[in-house]
């Protein structure tokens, strides 16, 4: 945070008001929760035997396990993007899935730890081969400096890097204006140098380390070479700042009643264990010797080294007796249940998504009703997200002159129960001639318009075949 302060304190005496606030510190705080390794929770201090031991606790890791599965919920392999024709669909694809940007693999990626942080970003740019690119860039590292409600308009990101001079460390700042402006999108990089690690430092001439790389370039377009990516949340935690929250933010407290439960869980096997308590006569041993050689050795009655066997110094009716505790495991059971419960619906999925059986947590696995909450979140997700897809691919297009009347994003529906319903509603309507076969093969199968056509076409063409291999001639009606 002292960083993201000096910067704001450097950058503002050029004319440049960022929006720091308080947000980053919870975005911290996010990011620790989604690492699964929280310093002043995981690890505490408890006083043993009259001394101070650092203990580690367990965790369940749930933060990030939810952000895994609203991003499968949210984005497949099945989701298509597609233009107004099947060229340029290829054209585009050769682009997104080229092995610089692989969309298919890193926007999932990107969108789990959107979702965890709060913020992501996209860039799209022609690189110094000419290659369009784009850059998956996490939410902590970008601030904004202009935006009207919660559209942010600029914004700059951040790099670092260091290098060794001697004993000493040398910190690069390298700091990128985006900023769309009417018909014009803005880039500048600025390239900073400081001795201390926390400084922004002095503004240090960007080409002489980033040759290649243009220092500022204007581009007209109607619209921006970034896309702020975000959950459909209100942020309740900073509300003058345009970014978003983690779909977490309200749930931490949940987060650690499960770590607490599941630690206590796991202990409850170690504690809980048998165990045979021996008095320190019976521990004893003695010499004996071998008849056959005659020689003598030290017999130890018990094994040392069986944890089962606990000595003690008292009297003892007994010299060995056994203590064999119950185990509360069906209790921490239902206990992380009702938790896993409470923090499914508080992150707007379904109560019953989420199952603990005492081996790990299960994810529901049927489809989804379209009146269930799951589905809904997901819709209200989707919202963003396309509309960020739609932005993406408009700008890839721009800069590889691919020519299109239309973008359209289309989600994978097949986790959706009702879909069969209304499949066998349309086949109905289909055969009643109440729906078009084409509005079928698009609304039900998920087909583009000229994908529809074709499929049509070959139909009419396997019919045709049949009847003149029959010997009909019967003429068949066009669709």
């Amino acid at each position: 945070m002292e960083l993201y302060n000096n910067i704001q304190e450097s950058l503002s005496k050029k004319g440049v008001n960022l929006t720091v606030g308080t947000i980053y510190d919870f975005m911290a705080i996010w990011k620790s929760w989604y690492r699964g390794n929280v310093n002043d929770f995981h690890y505490y201090n408890e006083i043993i035997g009259g001394k101070s031991v650092q203990c580690e606790r367990l965790t369940m890791n749930m933060a990030k396990k939810i952000c895994e599965d609203m991003s499968k919920l949210c984005w497949t392999e099945k989701t298509r993007i597609e233009l107004s024709n099947k060229k340029a669909t290829e054209k585009l694809w050769e682009v997104l899935d080229s092995k610089e940007n692989s969309l298919t693999v890193n926007l999932p990626i990107f969108l789990e730890k959107m979702f965890a942080l709060g913020n992501g970003v996209t860039v799209e740019y022609k690189d110094e081969n000419g290659k369009t690119t784009i850059d998956y860039i996490d939410g902590d590292v970008i601030i904004p400096y202009k935006f009207t409600n919660s559209y942010i308009s600029g914004m700059i990101t951040i790099s670092r890097f260091a290098e060794k001079k001697g004993k000493n460390k040398i910190y690069y700042t390298h700091i990128t204006y985006h900023e769309f402006l009417g018909d014009k999108y803005i880039k500048l990089n600025e390239l900073y140098k400081s001795t201390i690690e926390t400084a922004l430092g002095k503004q240090i001439d960007f080409n002489s380390t980033f040759p290649n790389i243009k220092e500022s370039d204007v581009i007209i377009t109607n619209n921006p070479h970034f896309q702020i990516w975000k959950p459909n949340l209100a942020n309740n935690f900073d509300t003058s700042s345009p970014m978003g929250i983690s779909i977490f933010a309200n749930s931490v407290d949940r987060l650690k009643s499960l770590d607490v439960k599941y630690d206590s869980f796991y202990n409850e096997f170690i504690l809980g264990k048998k165990r045979i308590l021996v008095d320190q006569s019976a521990m004893k041993g003695k010499m004996e010797v071998n008849p056959d050689t005659g020689d003598s050795h030290f017999v130890q009655y018990f094994d040392k080294n069986d944890r089962v066997y606990v000595g003690i110094n008292a009297d003892m009716k007994d010299p060995v007796k056994e203590i064999d505790m119950k185990l509360r495991y069906q209790e921490h059971i239902d206990s992380i249940n009702a938790d896993l419960m409470w923090l499914a619906g508080n992150i707007g999925l379904d109560e019953g998504y989420y199952k603990f059986d005492g081996t790990g947590v299960k994810t529901a696995t049927e489809v989804i009703s379209e009146n269930s909450k799951t589905f809904r979140t997901r819709e209200h997700y989707l919202a963003i997200i396309n509309d960020c897809v739609y932005d993406l691919v408009k700008a890839v297009c721009e800069l590889e002159g691919i020519k299109t009347n239309k973008i359209s994003v289309i989600p994978d529906d097949s986790i959706i129960e009702d879909k069969n319903v209304q499949a066998v509603r349309a086949q109905a309507e289909v055969n009643q001639g109440l729906m078009s076969k084409k509005k079928y093969l698009m609304d039900i199968k998920g087909m583009s318009e000229q994908e529809a056509e074709e499929e049509l076409a070959r139909i009419r063409e396997e019919k045709m075949s049949n009847q003149e291999a029959f010997g009909f001639t019967k003429n068949i009606e066009e669709e």
